[in-house]
C-alpha cells in the first residue's frame, strides 16, 4: 500500500514517464552481496566435484533480492554502459566516501562475476566479503550506475544512510542531486534527519548565483536542484483502516523539512535533562 501512495505521489512530479526503466536497490544490499559470494563459493564447489555427487538444494531468494542479484548479474560481459561525456557518479562515491574502487570482473571457469574492491594505494583486490559493510553496501550502487542504470532511468534507493556516517550520508545526499542534475530519477526511503537537512540545502544552492556556489563552507557547492525537482513525504501508519498516511512535506519557514525527527532528539534531551537533575540532587 505505501509503496502505491508513493507512485502515485512521485509520479508527476519526479518520475515522469512510467515507461521509463526502473530499478530496485533495497535496504539489504550488503546481505545481498554476501549471498552472491555464497553462491559463487558453491558454484565452484560443485564446478570442483562434478560426477561426484548431486547439487545440493539452492535456498529460494525472497523476488526483491533475486531481481537485485539478476540484473548484477544479467549482462553476458561486464561493461561500462556510460557515455564519455556523462557524469561519473560511481567514481565520485568511490572517491569520496568508499575511498577505493569497485570493480566486477567474470570468472572464467564458471562464467560469473566476481565483485571486488581495492582500496586506494593498494595493489591487490579483496572480496567484498572482505571488505566494511558500508564497501559492501556501496558497492552495487557503483556497479548499477556503472553497467546497468542510464540517464532517463528511475533509481530506488532504499534507506541510503545504511552503514554510513553522518558525514558520508551528506556525501552520498550530494551525489543523488547530482545525478538528478544528469537526467536520472532517482527515489529513495529514508530514516535519516542528515539525509534530509542536505536535500533541504540543495534546495538552497539553487536560489544562489551559480558563481557563488564554490564558495560554500563545507563542499558541495555544485548540488544544486531547484525545490520542484525534489519532493518528501512522511509516511506514518495508519492503524483503523490499515494501511499508510502519506503526507508531503514542503521546506518550512526555517528552510528545513519538518520530518519530525527532531522529536526524538528533543525527548531523548529532556530524559537526559530529567536524569542528570535527579543525579545532582539525589531525588
Amino acid at each position: 500500500l505505501a509503496v502505491d501512495h508513493l507512485m502515485g505521489l512521485v509520479a508527476a512530479t519526479i518520475m515522469g514517464s512510467l515507461h521509463s526503466p526502473a530499478y530496485y536497490l533495497p535496504s539489504d544490499r550488503t546481505g545481498a552481496m554476501h549471498a552472491h559470494g555464497a553462491i559463487v563459493s558453491a558454484m565452484l564447489g560443485y564446478h570442483s566435484v562434478t560426477g561426484m555427487r548431486s547439487p545440493a538444494p539452492t535456498p529460494l531468494l525472497p523476488a526483491v533480492m533475486a531481481d537485485f542479484l539478476g540484473q548484477l548479474l544479467a549482462n553476458d560481459r561486464v561493461r561500462d554502459r556510460r557515455r564519455p561525456d556523462e557524469y561519473d557518479a560511481g567514481a565520485e562515491i568511490e572517491k569520496l566516501i568508499l575511498q577505493g574502487t569497485v570493480s566486477a570482473n567474470r570468472l572464467e571457469l564458471i562464467n560469473y562475476p566476481h565483485f571486488t574492491y581495492r582500496p586506494a594505494g593498494w595493489k591487490e583486490d579483496l572480496s567484498l566479503m572482505q571488505a566494511s559493510s558500508m564497501v559492501s553496501d556501496l558497492a552495487p550502487i557503483v556497479l548499477y550506475l556503472r553497467h546497468i542504470v542510464q540517464p532517463g532511468n528511475v533509481l530506488i534507493i532504499e534507506e541510503p544512510e545504511s552503514h554510513l556516517h553522518p558525514a558520508m550520508q551528506v556525501e552520498f545526499t550530494r551525489q543523488l542531486a547530482k545525478l538528478v542534475q544528469a537526467g536520472y530519477r532517482v527515489i529513495i526511503t529514508t530514516h535519516s534527519e542528515w539525509i534530509l537537512e542536505e536535500l533541504a540545502n540543495v534546495v538552497l544552492r539553487s536560489q544562489l548565483p551559480p558563481a557563488l556556489h564554490a564558495d560554500i563552507p563545507g563542499g558541495g557547492g555544485d548540488a544544486a536542484l531547484p525545490a520542484n525537482q525534489v519532493g518528501v513525504w512522511l509516511f506514518q501508519h495508519k492503524r483503523r483502516p490499515k494501511g499508510s498516511v502519506v503526507t508531503h512535506i514542503p521546506i518550512g519557514e526555517n528552510d528545513l523539512y519538518d520530518s519530525r525527527f527532531d522529536d526524538v532528539a528533543i525527548a531523548l534531551h529532556n530524559d537526559w535533562a530529567n536524569i542528570t537533575s535527579r543525579i545532582r540532587t539525589g531525588q
